[in-house]
This record gives structure tokens, sequence and C-alpha cells, in this order.
């Protein structure tokens, strides 16, 4: 039945991928395809947009917004990669998207590999499940005494019921409003904060745009969204945690197909 969902649409917009995969050169940034795309899906007499801003929502609260390379009559959302070849992270995001705009099929478009190479993709609704595995090794990682093991038990849990309802492939911000409202839903004192300071010889000399959330006086979470988690520079996130003294850090990057917080200790 999934495989009859739009099939009519689908095979326009299949169509006009090839036809820009074979009209065009492969070395072009994404937004080239994009547009040229739009224009023959145009002429097939479908309506698309393309970079429209729509409303991202996390158990009911307004996250953030999110722009969708194109979006074909209302229904099929379609990404477009320029890479050797698609990857599961590029499903995953594309996946997200689905869910997010509680949508049921999308189109995953490759121009930057020597074949063309497509994926369409299904939603269909599922319980959000849960990992203690992930839980509880966050707690090992964490010194004993640092603080309560329940606390790292529910800031994780919930980093994990975000990463697990959202999925990987929006911005950092949208991970950051909605870790802020299942922690408080979760009945924590947390509070977002929207940058660090730099102190040198004890005096603030800077402060470093950077989202993240404080709870309480016991821990500072970083939810980031980044290709490689060894581009955060670890040393200036505890150099924070010592100014706000704060014993416990947490950093969770959901540009991943899998969460695996990371315990930052002073």
């Amino acid at each position: 039945m999934a495989d009859l969902l739009y099939k009519e649409l689908t095979g326009k917009i299949i169509g006009v991928y090839y036809d820009v995969y074979n009209g065009t050169s492969h070395t072009y940034p994404e937004f080239v395809y994009e547009k040229a795309m739009m224009h023959d899906i145009r002429r097939e007499g479908v309506v698309c947009n393309r970079q429209d801003e729509y409303q991202v929502f996390y158990k009911g609260q307004l996250v953030g917004l999110q722009r969708l390379d194109l979006f074909t009559a209302g229904e099929v959302i379609v990404e477009i990669k320029v890479a050797p070849s698609l990857t599961r992270l590029h499903k995953a995001q594309t996946f997200s998207y689905l869910k997010a705009f509680d949508k049921r099929v999308a189109l995953l478009f490759n121009f930057g590999g020597l074949q063309p190479e497509f994926e369409r993709i299904y939603f269909e609704p599922r319980p959000v499940e849960t990992s203690a595995g992930v839980i509880e090794q966050a707690v090992s990682e964490a010194p004993p005494g640092l603080v309560a093991p329940e606390l790292i038990r529910e800031v994780v849990g919930g980093l994990y019921s975000v990463h697990t309802t959202l999925g990987a492939g929006f911005i950092h911000r949208i991970y950051a409003n909605a870790c802020c409202h299942e922690l408080k839903l979760q009945g924590l004192p947390v509070r977002p904060q929207k940058e660090m300071k730099v102190v040198y010889r004890g005096e603030p000399v800077a402060d470093i745009k950077f989202a993240h959330l404080r709870i309480g006086d016991e821990a500072l979470v970083f939810p980031v969204a980044v290709t490689n988690v060894d581009m955060i520079r670890f040393n200036n996130l505890k150099d924070w945690q010592r100014v706000e003294q704060i014993p416990l850090g947490i950093l969770a990057n959901f540009h991943s197909l899998a969460l695996q917080p990371i315990i930052l200790k002073t």
C-alpha cells in the first residue's frame, strides 16, 4: 500500500530528477539543483515551494522553524544532496522531517554521484522507544558523588526522548528549545542560557554565543548538532562550568543516528 502512496506525483518528481541530473554538471551546490527541479516540477503543473520555513513542534510546544529544500503539492517532501553517495544519516534526516511535519512520503535525491541515486522514504507513526542502556552508561561515566545519579538519569532520559522523537537533521536551536521543554516537563529547574562568558584574570572579557541549559546549580546541558563532535572545544565548556561553579556538564550531539551523551567533568 505504501508503495502506491502518491505514485503519480512521485513519478513526476522522479522524472524531473533524471532530467536535471542528466542535464547539469554534478559539481554545483545544492541550491542550483533545487531551483532547476522546482522549475520543472512547476512545469508539470505541481505546486512546489523551495526553502520555505515550517514550524517544528515538540510535545505541543513550538521549538523552532526548519527550512525544507522542496515541498510539493503540500504532501511530498523533497530533499537534495550533493555527495559521493547517500548515507544512512541523509536518510535519517529526511525521515525526521516526515515525522516533524506529519507527512507520509519523502524523496531523497543525490546529484553528486557518478550515477543517479534516490530513495523513497515512508513514515508510519509508532510509539517512541527509550533506551535504559544509554541512560545507565551516562550514569556510570559520572564520578561518584558528583551529582545525584537520578538527576543524570532524568536529564539523559530527556535528551534521548528528544532525539527519538525529532531524529537527526534539525538546527541546533530547535534541539536546545526541545530539550528545555522536555526537562521542564520532567519538573527540573531548567533555565535556558544564550551565551558563555570568557573570563581572564577573574574578569569577564567577552561573550560567546552558545545556547545551552542550566539545571539549578548542578548541571549544564549542551545540546549541539554538528557533523563531528570533535569540532566542539570541550575545554571551553569546562571553563564555563568552572566559572558557573557547576560540577557536571552533559554534551549531546543530535546530528547523529544514535545519541551518545558525553559527560564533562571539571
